[in-house]
């Protein structure tokens, strides 16, 4: 009995992050922030500044977002936005996508389709590769940071402008001020069920 409550705590807490996870675009940006050793937060900051929202009181990127010909478009599910894009995506073909507004125009040849580069997770790795490209092309932070959005000049120095503004209130705090990092989290559940199995003494 004991071994199979533990495999389903294992389980129980492997499913609740997943879920947690899957579809939230700033525990992503910390992961592949991390994992391609970004600045502290940058990418989170960015995914701010591309597809920032307020749900729920809460200012968070939102995984269901276009950018179509300078309007931000929000929707509630993954169908809602893929079954946009497949309408639209032919006559109006550079359409920024997702937690990291990822254009198509640019950038859908390297995904193998649209539901791909829609995928929060997908979405923004890649977002984490290309930043970590630019940064080794030009030897900058802020040239990469720039020319993440735009290799126009005035563009470049307000996009750059924005995004530190951003940057500094996530590392202050006075922005998402609590990170549900996955291994973490992960600690607390199984640390949480270890206890009730030692309580319940099963």
């Amino acid at each position: 009995m004991r071994v199979l409550l533990s495999f389903a705590i294992i389980y129980f807490s492997y499913t609740f992050l997943h879920s947690n996870e899957i579809n939230n675009c700033n525990i992503l940006t910390e992961k592949y922030g991390k994992e391609y050793n970004l600045p502290n937060k940058l990418l989170t900051s960015i995914a701010l500044v591309e597809s920032g929202i307020r749900k729920n009181n809460d200012f968070r990127s939102w995984p269901w977002t276009l950018n179509v010909s300078g309007k931000s478009i929000y929707f509630d599910t993954k169908e809602e936005i893929v079954s946009y894009l497949k309408k639209n995506i032919g006559e109006k073909k550079s359409i920024d996508v997702g937690c990291m507004q990822i254009n198509t125009k640019y950038h859908l040849k390297n995904f193998k389709d649209l539901n791909q580069i829609v995928e929060p997770e997908e979405n923004v790795k890649y977002a984490a590769i290309f930043l970590s490209d630019l940064y080794k092309k030009y030897r900058s932070w802020n040239e990469a940071i720039a020319r993440y959005h735009s290799s126009v000049p005035n563009k470049k120095k307000r996009y750059l402008k924005k995004v530190y503004s951003f940057w500094n209130d996530v590392r202050q705090r006075k922005i998402l001020n609590e990170f549900y990092y996955v291994n973490s989290l992960e600690k607390r559940q199984i640390e949480t069920f270890k206890r009730i199995l030692k309580k319940e003494n099963i």
